[in-house]
């Protein structure tokens, strides 16, 4: 078991007895203790999700550094890396498992388009009840 998972799943186990802790304390009158307590509890499982994340982002990096040794071709994990997800995929972070690959294409703008294109652009991203089509 995964030191993350481990997190996770404590994580959730607090939380889940933090809420039952504080519909108990509700019940007994003890309300500001109980809306406290019941506060926590949605940290907590964010928290959760957060480590349930890595752990499967760990377990996916694994599987993905042990493919090439069994002669497959390995398949990039998507997303690849944090860095690519936040660059709108132009660039990429160490640790990528794109670095093997050749760089993504350059994106085609539509504003550089010469009229025939730009025409041709407008043809294709027309929607389907335009009465212009």
């Amino acid at each position: 078991m995964n030191r993350d998972f481990a997190v996770a799943y404590t994580c959730c186990t607090i939380a889940f007895l933090e809420l039952a802790a504080a519909t108990w304390l509700a019940t007994a009158g003890h309300w500001w203790t109980a809306a406290f307590t019941a506060c926590t509890a949605p940290s907590l499982l964010l928290l959760g999700a957060l480590a349930r994340r890595a752990y499967r982002r760990a377990r996916a990096e694994a599987k993905h550094a042990e493919q090439p040794a069994c002669g497959e071709a390995a398949a990039p994990l998507v997303p690849c890396c944090s860095l690519w997800a936040h660059s709108d995929g132009q660039a990429h972070g160490l640790g990528c498992t794109r670095a093997f690959l050749p760089p993504p294409l350059p994106r085609r703008d539509t504003h550089s388009l010469d009229e025939p294109g730009a025409a041709a652009f407008d043809d294709i991203t027309r929607q389907p009840d335009d009465p212009t089509a």
